[in-house]
């Protein structure tokens, strides 16, 4: 939604600022939504407009958060009706995730290596691999870029084969030199 209003209607930030921005807030510890509001307010108003963009956007989830703490602590989970409403709300709640992602991508990937960096990025962490890949997006060069995402690539196989098939150096050679020929 951050991204439709502030590059798509309104234009007020151009579509490759947004996305540097978001890498760097996805990359530090927080909720970057939060982070992209109050960034992105700060930079139209100064330090009001960084608090009003924060408020605004924390607020209606906090008083919700509420109401609902209220009517669970009232009425609690036990009864069959509301514990339908809530597992229809999760279905939901999936849905809206997985159209943002969807929209993110849209506007992000928009080369070959972002895609790739993107695919690398979710099959590490399907691994539980830890992955610094969205470093790699920060690089301006194209060039240098590839070189990046390769030998992040590597390191992340190799870390993947360390994890699931214990402390083998044997297959940890293998897994690099196979993971650099297919992507060099």
């Amino acid at each position: 939604m951050i991204r439709r209003e502030l590059v798509e209607e309104e234009r007020w930030v151009s579509p490759e600022r947004f996305n540097r921005t978001l890498a760097v807030y996805q990359v530090l510890p927080g909720p970057e939504a939060h982070e992209l509001c109050v960034y992105f307010g700060l930079l139209a108003g100064g330090r009001p407009g960084g608090i009003l963009a924060g408020l605004g956007f924390m607020l209606p989830g906090l008083l919700l958060m509420l109401a609902l703490s209220a009517f669970y602590v009232s009425i609690g989970l036990a009864s069959p009706t509301v514990a339908s409403l809530f597992a229809g709300a999760q279905v939901g709640v999936v849905a809206i995730v997985v159209r943002a992602v969807h929209r993110i991508g849209a506007g992000a990937l928009r080369d070959r290596w972002l895609l790739c960096l993107a695919v690398l990025a979710a099959a590490a962490e399907l691994a539980r691999v830890p992955f610094a890949i969205g470093l790699a997006r920060l690089i301006p060069d194209r060039e240098e870029r590839r070189l990046v995402a390769v030998g992040i690539a590597v390191l992340s196989i190799a870390a993947a084969v360390l994890v699931l098939d214990g402390l083998d150096g044997a297959k940890i050679f293998v897994a690099m030199e196979a993971a650099s020929r297919a992507l060099a």
